[in-house]
This record gives C-alpha cells, structure tokens and sequence, in this order.
C-alpha cells in the first residue's frame, strides 16, 4: 500500500513538472517536422499553447490568435519546418525567442520576445521590427540634432562681434597670433570633428 502511494505521488509529481509553458511550446514547435498535415491534427496543441486574449503587434496591426490559426494551418499545407535556435526567459513572464522556418516559400529567421500567462502565449512582440524602428528613431533624432548644433556654433562664433561673418577670417593676421587666421582654421576643424563625433553618438 504504502509503494502504491509512492508510485501515485510520483506520477502526480512527474504530470506537474510535464505541464509546464515549455513542454507545451516544445510539443507544438515539434509539429513542424517539414511532413504536411491538416491543422486539425494539432489544433489541440495550439489551443493549449495559446491564450484566447492572445495578440500580436505587427506593423501597426493586432494580429489575433484567429489570425495566427490561419496562418499556421497555411504553414502546416506548405509542410514547414521550424528549427528553435533560442529560447531565454527574461523574467518571470517574458521569454526570447528565436527560430529559423523554412518551406517551399519562404526561408527566415523570426526573434520574437512573447508574454505568458497561466502556461499560455499571451502576447508576442517581433524583436527585429522594434530594434528596426529604434534604429529609425535615433536616426531621425541625429537628423534633428546636428542642425541645432551647427547653429549653435555659429552663435557662439557670434558672440565676440554680432555683425561679423562666422565664415570671414582675417587674412592679414599673424598665424600665430592668438585669433589669426592659422588658429582659426585649427579651431574650427576641431569644433567640426566635435560635432561629428557627437552626431555619430545617436
């Protein structure tokens, strides 16, 4: 009696550990072994991996977990192949992901950071997108800023005479002389890498 007991609690153990997000996430991705088949072979699968509320944000779009469905019984016609290549939490809710699938028409690589819930994908972001839009971002910030330095460059070139040309240096200085025409050119070259290096910071 007492075995039976052990063997029972053991088994009741073992099915905890089994149902976990990673197991159902493993179980599903395994499904895309590049052999075709209908969706309603795994759509219990998929319903234990996605959350009802499930949503992406693509493109300006929320993709649904309907969408999704569609897509994949799209991708189990095609006979897909998906190979995980990372998989990483980033907290207690939040795992990154990578994987390579490729079919008859298509062969890339997809980074998505995807949410969790009670075991279940909940939400889902396409990293590559994100770190595309950041790039366009702090490119559009660069854009702005230099300008406004430039600007300010010439303001501060201003300042000794508000009627003087930025650009005018005086041609009969002694070279040397502190404000001659050789320190000048020296001075402004070094303001100009200044302000290219700090352009290239953003």
């Amino acid at each position: 009696m007492g075995l039976f007991r052990h063997h029972h609690h053991t088994a009741t153990v073992q099915a905890e550990v089994q149902d976990t997000f990673e197991t159902h996430f493993l179980r599903y991705i395994r499904t895309f072994d590049g052999s075709k088949r209908a969706f309603s072979e795994v759509e219990a699968l998929f319903n234990q991996l996605y959350d009802d509320d499930f949503y992406e944000s693509k493109n300006d779009t929320l993709i649904t977990k309907d969408q999704v469905k569609q897509s994949h019984t799209r991708l189990f016609e095609l006979g897909s192949k998906v190979t995980l290549t990372h998989f990483k939490h980033k907290g207690v809710d939040q795992i990154d992901i990578k994987y390579r699938l490729v079919n008859a028409e298509s062969d890339r690589v997809i980074h998505q950071l995807i949410a969790t819930k009670d075991r279940k994908i909940i939400r889902a972001e396409n990293l590559d997108q994100a770190k595309h839009e950041r790039e366009i971002r702090r490119e559009e910030v660069r854009m702005e800023e230099c300008p406004r330095r430039e600007v300010r460059r010439e303001e501060r070139m201003m300042c000794a005479d508000p009627y003087a040309d930025p650009y005018m240096m005086d041609p009969y200085a002694e070279p040397y002389r502190r404000g001659g025409l050789v320190h000048d050119i020296r001075r402004d070259e070094r303001r100009v890498r200044r302000d290219e290096r700090m352009c290239r910071r953003f």
